[in-house]
């Protein structure tokens, strides 16, 4: 079969279940060859081996499931880096690119900044500030041993130290330990929310996904206990809900926070929310 015929066989099987059927199966493809997006193009009369075809039917079956992309693929990019995935963890998003451009606003250059980062997943937060910030020192906690395992395979492919620790959210983190910054992207959406149905998300861990009946639940534990982690005049951000942004706003401020702000995404939607403690 060339691979032009393939292409658009994959468009029709999985055209009525994702937005993105040309392109998905253009990555799926071109990852079962080991070829660029861009080969497709320029060579559409090439003809796939039976071992390739055979693997690319299945990576259609999967995604019509769905199976998101970033698993079947096993990698995402996330500012501008190459992240492994697996369905032990949450996909980056480009959401969360945010979260970590205000990290970077708030944290200079050749300092020795102390990052804690709450709930790592892929580890794609932490290890992206590392690399920007190699001089800070950063701590990355998760609750899942299977994304600990990821994100450690993550930082060794960037070649960055990280000290990664297995902990809910702050309870392994000792009692002296003090940060300059405390970064989250933890679980927001509520445990009814039919958008847990939707897309891919039913195949996402719902551990990374939804804290419990209200959505606001793991907002509520990491505001309320950052104060003791902080040193004075440190930074608490969190990434929250389009819908969460005066809830999380007055958490912060009933612990005491300062200077809290709210930043929007591409979307025109809060989605950051940052504060000063002091």
């Amino acid at each position: 079969m060339e691979l032009t015929t393939a292409l658009d066989w994959a468009k029709n099987q999985i055209g009525l279940s994702s937005d993105s059927a040309a392109l998905d199966a253009e990555l799926l493809l071109a990852h079962c060859i080991g070829k660029s997006r861009s080969y497709l193009y320029t060579w559409p009369e090439q003809t796939l081996s039976s071992p390739h075809w055979e693997s690319y039917q299945s990576l259609i079956a999967q995604r019509l499931i769905p199976t998101p992309i970033a698993y079947l693929l096993g990698e995402r990019e996330f500012f501008s880096l190459n992240f492994k995935t697996t369905a032990a963890a949450l996909i980056p998003r480009s959401d969360t690119e945010l979260l970590v451009e205000a990290a970077l606003d708030h944290c200079p250059e050749n300092s020795s900044f102390r990052i804690l980062e709450l709930g790592t997943g892929t580890g794609a937060i932490a290890i992206t500030l590392k690399v920007h910030r190699p001089d800070a020192t950063i701590v990355a906690t998760d609750i899942s041993p299977q994304c600990l395992a990821l994100a450690r395979q993550n930082s060794t492919h960037h070649q960055v130290d990280i000290n990664w620790m297995a902990s809910d959210w702050f309870d392994n983190i000792g009692p002296s330990e003090r940060f300059d910054m405390i970064v989250s992207n933890p679980p927001y959406i509520a445990q009814n929310d039919a958008y847990l149905t939707q897309g891919d998300l039913p195949a996402e861990p719902l551990l990374a996904l939804s804290p419990g009946r209200t959505g606001l639940e793991s907002l509520e534990q990491i505001i309320n206990d950052a104060p003791d982690y902080l040193n004075l005049g440190g930074y608490l951000l969190l990434e929250h809900g389009y819908d969460q942004e005066v809830a999380v706003s007055g958490l912060l401020k009933l612990r005491a926070f300062v200077d809290v702000n709210c930043q929007y995404d591409v979307n025109n939607l809060p989605r950051i929310s940052m504060a000063k403690f002091a």
